[in-house]
C-alpha cells in the first residue's frame, strides 16, 4: 500500500475531529497548522510533544471510527494491519530516539512533501502542482514500518 504524506490530513480529520481552517488550503501554514492541532489536541499531558501512549491512543480512536463506517461497524484485519503500520510509521518519526514526538519531527515528512510539490515555491499547491507532485514526489510505503511476523 503507497500512502502519499496526506497521512496529515488524514490524522488531523480523524485525529481532532475538526480542523482549523477549509480543508481545501493549500497552503504551507495549513500543513503547520493541521499538525500544530494534531498535538495539541492528543498531548493529553500537556509537554508539547505525544508520548508513544498518546500516539496510540490518537491511532486506536481513529481506527475506532473508521470501523464504526465500515461494513458490519467493526474493526477488520485489514484496518487491524494498517494501525499497526501508522503505529510503525509515527515511531519512525521520533528521529531522535527519545520516545516522543514533537512538531518539528511530526512535520518533517509533510513539509517535505509540501515543498516537492510546491513546484513554484510560492508556499501554495495548485491542483496541477498537486497531480504532478503524485508522480514525482515522495511517498510512503506503510507496509515498511509494519511489525516482522
Amino acid at each position: 500500500m503507497r500512502y502519499l504524506f496526506a497521512l496529515s490530513a488524514i490524522s488531523v480529520f480523524l485525529g481532532s475531529g475538526c480542523m482549523a481552517k477549509s480543508p481545501t488550503d493549500d497552503s504551507r501554514e495549513h500543513v503547520v497548522a493541521g499538525m500544530t492541532l494534531i498535538l495539541k489536541s492528543w498531548d493529553k499531558d500537556g509537554d508539547s510533544k505525544l508520548s508513544r501512549a498518546e500516539v496510540q491512543g490518537m491511532v486506536e480512536e481513529s481506527f475506532r471510527r473508521i470501523a464504526k463506517g465500515a461494513p458490519g461497524g467493526k474493526m477488520t484485519a485489514d484496518l487491524d494491519k494498517q494501525q499497526q503500520e501508522l503505529l510503525g510509521f509515527y515511531a519512525s518519526q521520533d528521529t531522535n530516539h527519545d520516545g516522543y514526538l514533537t512538531l518539528d519531527e511530526l512535520l518533517t515528512g509533510p513539509l517535505a512533501n509540501f515543498e516537492c510539490e510546491d513546484a513554484n515555491h510560492d508556499s501554495k499547491v495548485s491542483r496541477e502542482e498537486l497531480f504532478s507532485g503524485m508522480e514525482r514526489c515522495p511517498s510512503v510505503n506503510l507496509e515498511e514500518y509494519a511489525p516482522k511476523p
